[in-house]
């Protein structure tokens, strides 16, 4: 299917729109990333991403976790337009007791919210796991027959993230083990919360990652096409080594007074909302999104739900054959379950931590 950049462009200043009006009126959170990654976030929930708006929790959905939480609005943004259960009446209590658009992403708060991150860098250890359990799944119930489970897990960091230890602890850990479900897309914007990055950072992050055995893709984060190609191409790897994507952004983007400086990061933008708002072309009517964007994504949803039903059908059918399977297998010791059911670890001898 062909990226509809025509559409998606305009999805992604409505969704620049939304962002700054539910900061400038709560007078609190982030504007930088949201606002730089918005054509990613087009690219993801308007055509890349698997998901079921409907069924959050399906098991073999794709999964998109925000490392950076604090850009929390970038997620609710594309969470909306995407159909899930976030109205837009949610989307104007960002950051307001019991709503379900808090500051940082909230597990289990909000529908499609995979993981509560906030503390830069935990949303990469949370990732790597997710992608741990999907590799563990896939090995253990997918048949020559059936593919139950083959999604990807994609990662959205920034700089803070990537300079935790806690994210470089689970990123080598992932390179160790081949992680190759995992992609991790670097926002590589140049800004940290006080300064320009390269006054406390000069690695070259690509080089470190790659000694951890992942592979590297370097894009124009803004370029929506660019930014499909390289997901594809980290899609179809399926190589033994989890992805990296570092792509290039503008911090703030549509905010000119504050674009590419740490200014932008936080909510320091909001102030010229108005102003911004006009320069991405957008109306006076605030939280505005257009008949024709809500016609995509609506569209896109329907792809997405034919998409769930062939799954569905595959699922029931691999659940008739692995249940006369179960059958035949069951064991004599009083446990119920077979012995495809039963969960067996067993590492390499040379990979144990100590003797029997």
């Amino acid at each position: 299917m062909t990226l509809n950049l025509e559409v998606l462009s305009r999805a992604a200043d409505q969704a620049r729109g939304l962002c700054i009006d539910a900061v400038h009126a709560s007078q609190s959170g982030h504007l930088g990333l949201p606002l730089g990654c918005a054509e990613m976030g087009a690219v993801l929930y308007g055509h890349a991403l698997r998901y079921n708006p409907d069924q959050p929790r399906w098991i073999n959905r794709d999964y998109f976790v925000l490392s950076a939480g604090h850009g929390s609005m970038f997620l609710y943004a594309w969470l909306h337009l995407g159909g899930y259960d976030l109205p837009m009446s949610e989307i104007k209590r960002f950051r307001q007791l019991h709503s379900k658009t808090p500051g940082h992403p909230e597990f289990l708060e909000t529908p499609g919210v995979e993981a509560t991150t906030g503390p830069l860098g935990q949303g990469v250890g949370n990732a790597v796991g997710i992608a741990m359990a999907a590799k563990m799944a896939a090995a253990r119930f997918n048949t020559n027959e059936h593919r139950i489970f083959d999604q990807h897990v994609i990662c959205l960091a920034g700089d803070g993230c990537l300079q935790e230890g806690v994210s470089a602890e689970a990123s080598a850990f992932a390179g160790h083990f081949g992680l190759d479900n995992l992609i991790l897309i670097y926002d590589s914007n140049a800004v940290t919360l006080d300064a320009m990055a390269k006054e406390t950072q000069s690695e070259d992050t690509g080089m470190r990652f790659r000694a951890y055995g992942f592979d590297v893709q370097e894009i124009d984060g803004q370029d929506m096409q660019q930014f499909l190609d390289a997901l594809n191409i980290a899609k179809e790897r399926d190589n033994g080594k989890p992805q990296m994507i570092i792509a290039h952004t503008l911090i703030g983007k549509g905010i000119p007074e504050v674009a590419g400086t740490s200014k932008a990061h936080g909510e320091g933008g909001a102030k010229f909302a108005d102003a911004a708002r006009k320069g991405l072309g957008l109306p006076d009517e605030h939280y505005f999104v257009s008949e024709d964007v809500r016609d995509y994504f609506a569209g896109h949803k329907k792809h997405l739900l034919a998409e769930y039903d062939r799954w569905e059908r595959t699922y029931r059918d691999w659940r008739k054959k692995t249940r006369s399977v179960c059958d035949a297998k069951r064991p004599n010791s009083g446990d119920p379950r077979c012995d495809l059911c039963r969960p067996v670890f067993r590492l390499p001898s040379h990979r144990r931590s100590r003797s029997k």
